[in-house]
């Protein structure tokens, strides 16, 4: 394990996938994941982890958890937002496919994220949870593609809310071997 306060091997493919999966799970667990302290919620996140990690990864601390899915929750945010804004330039016709890749080229525009999306390898297990909409709702639900669900309706408009809701119900992760961890 490194000393305290120097960085640690970058997190692989696989450490952000599971990640993200045991996030979500103990995010959308209505007990753990709603009638806790912040604190509490990461304690849970990073049991999970440790216990679905390979034995040959690196240690991650809860404090690197936390800042690894910050990163990925930001650039989500951001890739969410120039999806709607590619929707809103184009009307019915444009592919989803190219309003994702017009989504991701806009996202290189932004200095912070010039070199490009880097998380297509967890996109599937997050793309749907409001938490990474950034309190919108948007008319289209992403699909397996990157892109969208090819049906949806141009009269709803997105809607802001005041603030980022935790739903229990969100996504169902079907692998037994994270539910067992969260058990």
């Amino acid at each position: 394990m490194p000393k305290h306060g120097s960085r640690s091997v970058g997190y692989s493919k696989e450490e952000d996938k599971l990640l993200c999966q045991v996030y979500m799970k103990v995010y959308q667990n209505p007990i753990k994941g709603f009638y806790q302290t912040a604190d509490q919620f990461w304690d849970h996140v990073e049991e999970a982890f440790k216990n679905g990690k390979p034995k040959a990864s690196s240690e991650r601390s809860k404090k690197s958890l936390q800042c690894r899915f910050q990163t990925i929750e930001r650039a989500t945010k951001k890739l969410h937002a120039c999806i709607k804004q590619c929707e809103n330039k184009h009307s019915n016709g444009v592919s989803n496919v190219n309003i994702c890749n017009q989504a991701k080229e806009m996202l290189m525009e932004d200095p912070k994220y010039k070199s490009g999306w880097k998380f297509d390898h967890v996109w599937n297990i997050i793309k749907t949870s409001e938490k990474f909409e950034h309190g919108v709702t948007y008319s289209r639900k992403p699909s397996d593609s990157c892109g969208f669900e090819s049906t949806y309706s141009d009269s709803e408009n997105p809607t802001t809310n005041s603030e980022i809701q935790a739903s229990p119900s969100m996504i169902l992760l079907v692998d037994p071997y994270l539910n067992n961890l969260l058990e």
